[in-house]
């Protein structure tokens, strides 16, 4: 039984050995495809920051032109400014003055304005007081021509009743007369028969 002991023992050690074999040719192999995918990772990484180097430095020439660029441009935006500005101040100067000159004529034009006001308003009462004498004196030619008109009337029915009474007057004495002839007549007319007779 010992002797089997010994041979299962010698057995577990061989095992021992090739497995240790077996694991340092698997570290072995594992450590080697570790170095190979290291070295391949790196070869890439080399590569990509090679590629990664060339766009900065494309990145960097493009950034360097355009600073130039906005530069330049801020230079011109800078100028245009400060002539905007030059271009404000002077049109506030030019504001200031010609609202002065506006407020001085303004003033004028006020103080004028307020004199013709008072004008007008003294020659509203004028004309008031001459619009009222005007009524008055209107109405006094209305009533004047009422009269005239009356009177014209009356003379007219004066004129009128004078010019029948005088027809009248007339057809009267030409009545009279025409009968105091016929009477004439007949009183001749009968004493010639008288004489006759006797």
């Amino acid at each position: 039984s010992i002797q089997k002991k010994d041979d299962v023992i010698k057995d577990l050690k061989t095992s021992l050995q090739d497995l240790a074999k077996d694991c340092k040719a698997s570290i072995q192999q594992v450590k080697q495809e570790g170095e190979k995918q290291q070295k391949e990772e790196l070869q890439a990484s080399q590569a990509k920051c090679a590629g990664l180097q060339q766009d900065i430095q494309q990145l960097g020439a493009q950034l360097s032109a355009l600073v130039l660029e906005h530069r330049a441009s801020e230079l011109a935006l800078r100028k245009r400014k400060c002539r905007l500005e030059m271009e404000i101040v002077n049109w506030i100067q030019k504001y200031d003055t010609d609202m002065g000159e506006k407020q001085a004529e303004y003033e004028e034009v006020h103080a004028a304005y307020a004199e013709e006001k008072a004008q007008l308003s003294l020659l509203t009462e004028k004309h008031a007081v001459l619009l009222q004498e005007y009524s008055q004196i209107e109405e006094e030619r209305r009533i004047r021509q009422e009269k005239e008109e009356q009177a014209l009337k009356e003379l007219n029915t004066m004129t009128l009743a004078a010019t029948r009474i005088q027809a009248f007057w007339r057809g009267y004495l030409v009545r009279s007369l025409f009968k105091s002839k016929r009477k004439k007549k007949k009183g001749k007319g009968k004493g010639k028969g008288k004489k006759a007779k006797k």
